[in-house]
């Protein structure tokens, strides 16, 4: 019967660890890091544009560099204000032709996300280009366990959500990734004013032009954890004004993608993270579990047995003892 105790309470551990490591140590992994700091950057070498600095058309080689770095103290106090596990996130996104100041397009973002899921977490210091925002859709990332379905990405050109569905899985540099796609047509997403002999049209001034803009955008994204390892963009930018004989004017048009130190960095950051979190999600839950119920199963086959025996050599007492000796005593008065 020890041994068989011994056995039983070594299978109720190892089904404990198996939970514990499933729904407690892999909780406590499988969020976004409060210091995250990344910087990814996404190049087009031919890119066509309509060069500002020129007040002509121009091309070339396209940079997009965009920064995301978390604020831990800002987290905290926002995770205690919306009763959420959040991260708070400052994401700063430049576009030039030449690298030097000002650059073609610029902006900045304070987003509140939820750790696990990706999603925005409004009402708590969102802001776009320092004016208070709500976003729509994944931000930065994906989900944890990312599945093969269709799910709604921020386009901050656009201010608005896209949809990106689930058309297949890749392998990138030795990485299973799910790949996702989505367009936006082309539609006006601001105004601008732009001299109007751009337009070929005779140059008696400014005047204040319509930017249309369109993507096709293709994302590969790490399922396990939800990180995006490699963007490319064929996105396409016009100017327009209502006035007749007026031509379109090409505003940019570029098919940009991850540069491959950047995909790099990506996919050598993030296997070794992924193998963990399976081990924790799966792997070692498993193995636990089946070892444990087995020792369980076993513990309580040899208590069965046990108690056979015993019910079988009724001469046997739980308090031990001698039975020949006990049979063969007699009292005296």
């Amino acid at each position: 019967m020890r041994k068989a105790s011994v056995i039983i309470g070594l299978g109720a551990f190892f089904v404990t660890m198996a939970l514990l490591l499933k729904f407690y140590a892999y909780d406590k992994l499988a969020v976004i890091p409060l210091d995250q700091n990344t910087r990814q950057t996404v190049v087009d070498d031919h890119a066509t544009f309509f060069d500002a600095d020129k007040v002509a058309p121009g091309s070339g080689k396209l940079t997009t560099i965009a920064t995301v770095i978390g604020d831990p103290d800002a987290s905290r106090k926002a995770s205690d204000k919306s009763g959420k596990d959040v991260v708070v996130i400052n994401k700063g996104q430049t576009s030039d032709n030449n690298g030097e100041a000002p650059p073609m397009e610029a902006s900045t973002q304070r987003i509140v996300i939820d750790r696990f899921t990706g999603l925005p977490v409004n009402g708590y210091g969102a802001t776009q280009n320092g004016r208070p925002k709500q976003f729509i859709g994944q931000l930065i990332k994906f989900p944890f366990q990312t599945k093969q379905k269709t799910y709604q990405y921020w386009d901050d050109t656009a201010d608005k959500p896209m949809d990106m569905k689930y058309v297949g899985h890749e392998d990138i540099k030795g990485l299973k990734t799910y790949k996702f796609e989505g367009s936006l047509p082309l539609a006006e997403f601001r105004e601008q004013e732009v001299p109007r002999g751009i337009f070929g049209l005779p140059d008696t001034g400014a005047v204040v032009a319509k930017r249309l803009y369109e993507n096709t955008r293709t994302l590969w994204v790490e399922p396990e954890t939800g990180v995006i390892i490699k963007l490319q963009e064929n996105q396409h930018q016009v100017l327009r004004i209502d006035q007749p004989g007026a031509k379109e004017v090409n505003a940019l048009t570029t098919k940009s993608v991850f540069t491959d130190k950047t995909i790099k960095d990506n996919v050598d950051e993030y296997k070794t993270k992924v193998v963990l979190l399976k081990i924790l999600r799966l792997w070692a839950p498993l193995a636990l579990g089946i070892l444990g119920l087995l020792l369980l199963l076993g513990g309580l086959a040899m208590s069965v047995v046990g108690l056979g025996r015993r019910g079988d050599n009724p001469d046997v007492e739980l308090g031990g003892g001698d039975v020949e000796s006990r049979r063969g005593r007699t009292t005296t008065v």
